[in-house]
């Protein structure tokens, strides 16, 4: 069968990256003959996979732009036999006899809930373009030919919510061979690209009334998130706090060590899953969450979820965590894992394929 792999912008980094290379990876050793198709030029190479994109170089900025591009690509793709949207980006098939499967990230509530745009001129015209062609998915999205994925059950039941759409719940891959506990320290990390959905901000406030280590690990792959980040090193300087370092664009092997020693894994923001979550976990650290969202599901034990944005609730969970009393939840939370491994996500990915085809 031939697929085409729909990503717009790659180069983004987090969850939505590491799902697109698993979905490459186990299609690479496949019989399917695939193509990936994007944007602008990615760096990733393969020998058994083609890549089709609009420019010939790499563009690391205007990742927006280039997702809207994507019912474009699907133009482009017209002529494969099966699509799959590895963005979680909004697409419907141009040809009647053609089927596309959508891994949704999200419940797409922020593009619902943000369809107006509050530029002028070209900026303006960059985001309408985006929000036309969520409006065309949402009101096609009953279509037989789309496919829904989610990746955890409470996407699932937000989409059915409110599209009285079925998708099936495939988890994201995680890879729990990287990781393994180290000889433990009393230091906290939370692990989340710098921008303003994370609440960073709220861990610096609830972390700089604990005397623990505290590291905040994110990239900076746009302006945003640039200015986000001078933001909170702004504030980190200004109040003189002294036990939380801001690691920025580190590699994935100091990544890696720097959640293998520590003791605590602190999340600040609501997820539709949270890999960093997960990660953790297998690291061997007691995840301290928000009781929201897709953490009810990574993390199912009510002694580790603090109330949303609420300081004391979170200081007194991290630091019951630091103490070891919940370290009886390490065997159950490490069992739970084994759902979450790259290798489950790709049996699943390849078994919906052979569903559909």
């Amino acid at each position: 069968m031939n697929i085409g792999v729909i990503h717009g912008f790659v180069g983004g980094g987090g969850g939505t990256e590491k799902t697109l290379h698993a979905i490459l990876d186990v299609l690479e050793n496949s019989k399917h003959a695939v193509t990936l198709y994007t944007f602008s030029k990615p760096t990733i190479k393969s020998n058994k996979i083609k890549i089709k994109s609009v420019l010939p170089i790499s563009i690391p900025s205007f990742g927006l732009y280039q997702r809207a591009m994507e019912s474009n690509l699907i133009s482009k793709a017209k002529n494969e036999d099966l699509l799959i949207q590895a963005s979680g980006g909004l697409g419907i098939p141009v040809n009647p006899s053609q089927k596309i499967i959508v891994y949704c990230h999200s419940d797409f509530a922020n593009e619902l809930e943000n369809t107006a745009t509050k530029y002028k001129g070209l900026w303006s015209l960059y985001y309408k373009s985006y929000y036309s062609m969520i409006k065309k998915f949402i009101e096609n999205i009953g279509d037989k030919r789309i496919h829904p994925v989610s990746n955890s059950k409470y996407v699932h039941d937000s989409i059915k919510s409110k599209f009285g759409k079925d998708s099936e719940i495939v988890y994201p891959p995680v890879n729990l061979t990287e990781f393994s506990p180290k000889n433990k320290e009393d230091r906290i990390v939370t692990i989340g690209r710098f921008s303003e959905e994370k609440n960073l901000e709220f861990g610096i406030n609830v972390m700089k009334e604990i005397n623990c280590k505290y590291d905040i690990i994110g990239n900076t792959k746009t302006k945003s998130n640039i200015l986000y980040y001078d933001k909170l090193d702004s504030k980190i300087k200004k109040e003189n706090i002294k036990n939380i370092n801001l690691l920025k664009n580190i590699s994935r092997n100091e990544l890696v060590n720097t959640v293998n020693k520590a003791k605590v894994y602190f999340h600040c923001s609501s997820e539709t899953f949270g890999i960093s979550v997960v990660e953790s976990i297998a690291a061997g650290c007691i995840p301290i969450v928000p009781d929201n969202s897709a953490h009810k599901e990574t993390v199912p034990f009510e002694e580790l979820r603090y109330k949303e944005n609420d300081n004391n609730d979170a200081k007194n969970k991290i630091q019951r965590a630091i103490s070891g009393e919940f370290d009886y939840l390490k065997k159950p939370l490490q069992e739970l894992t084994e759902k979450f491994s790259q290798d489950h996500f790709q049996k699943s990915i390849l078994q919906i394929i052979e569903e559909i085809k």
